[in-house]
């Protein structure tokens, strides 16, 4: 049953991403209409104006085809593909009073050369070598006060400890590789 899997949700997907087509393509159409009785979304479907929409399919069929675990216990992310692990990074971990977050998660947000504010003083540290971001934000987690997600740091030694404020740590190197690889709904899962 497993194996069906990413056939299934890739097949779902794609069938979600035709009829949001098809209604966005009535909706938003470039011919003129001429009035008519029956109800927008049964109005004449344009080529056209589906374009944009067909672009976008790709992006949402790549979120889910792969997928990120977490091992806190091992201070190690796996990026894995339908199933079958294609690259592990080592990671650094929350520390005992700020722990990573466990359970299943995707990616909210994801930012290049992000700006850091302090969770405890709130001060913001812009990009570059003094920011403890890195090069790159994937966050995955949010209570509408804190963030947690995967970024890069400047203080790599810290990779393989339990010692961030929650969030999951990864060289510099190693966070733009996974970025350039993922996209936003990715699936992640943190295990203890």
């Amino acid at each position: 049953m497993l194996s069906y899997l990413p056939i299934t949700r890739c097949f779902m997907l794609l069938c979600f991403a035709a009829a949001g087509i098809l209604v966005m393509g009535q909706r938003y159409s470039p011919v003129p209409r001429s009035p008519s009785p029956q109800p927008e979304f049964l109005q004449p479907l344009t080529l056209g104006a589906l374009a944009p929409l067909m672009e976008q399919v790709p992006t949402m069929v790549r979120a889910h085809q792969y997928h990120l675990v977490v091992s806190l216990g091992q201070r190690r992310l796996e990026l894995q593909q339908q199933g079958e692990p294609i690259v592990s990074y080592p990671v650094a971990v929350g520390q005992e009073d700020w722990q990573t977050p466990v359970g299943t998660f995707t990616v909210q947000t994801m930012r290049r050369h992000p700006v850091w504010q302090h969770p405890i003083t709130g001060e913001p540290i812009a990009p570059g070598p003094e920011n403890p971001l890195g090069a790159r934000w994937i966050g995955f987690w949010q209570d509408g006060t804190y963030q947690i997600g995967l970024h890069g740091t400047n203080q790599e030694d810290s990779i393989g400890r339990a010692i961030s404020h929650g969030c999951i740590r990864l060289r510099n190197v190693d966070i733009i590789d996974l970025y350039d690889r993922i996209t936003l709904g990715t699936p992640i899962t943190v295990t203890p």
